[in-house]
């Protein structure tokens, strides 16, 4: 594959992924096609980040641990959603909220170059990270889950 396929097939996912995050913002989404959906977003976006990493060592190679770490990030929320552990309020909104930060960021860098773009979705995400775990704190158990 070229260069500009697997960064066609990157821009794609990512979009994907920005349009598709909002789902956790809505915890009733997250069992439905679009928490899944989400993942499988953030998967393609990391695995074709990986590849841009790898065909453009060089220049690109700090993206190959960036994408990792947004995928773990998005793979542990939903873990963290699904098992339900203790203090899970807390953590999955900081881990699914930083898999979506990290798409922003990306988009956000790519899109203007302004190394602005490197700190500001991170502090602008603290509001509604904030705002999701008080709304988790409060939330009802569902009969027959921890």
């Amino acid at each position: 594959m070229t260069f500009d396929a697997v960064l066609t097939g990157h821009i794609v996912a990512g979009t994907v992924g920005l349009l598709a995050g909002p789902a956790f913002v809505s915890v009733r989404r997250l069992r439905s096609v679009t928490g899944p959906g989400y993942q499988a977003a953030v998967a393609l976006t990391a695995v074709s980040g990986g590849a841009l990493a790898v065909i453009a060592w060089d220049r690109l190679w700090w993206l190959l641990p960036v994408a990792i770490l947004t995928e773990v990030s998005a793979v542990a929320g939903l873990w963290l959603w699904r098992r339900r552990p203790p203090g899970w309020t807390t953590l999955v909104p900081h881990v699914l909220g930083g898999s979506y930060v990290a798409l922003l960021t990306g988009a956000s860098v790519a899109g203007t170059g302004n190394p602005l773009f490197w700190v500001l979705p991170a502090v602008v995400a603290q509001w509604p990270i904030a705002r999701a775990k008080a709304r988790l704190a409060t939330r009802q158990p569902v009969p027959g889950r921890r």
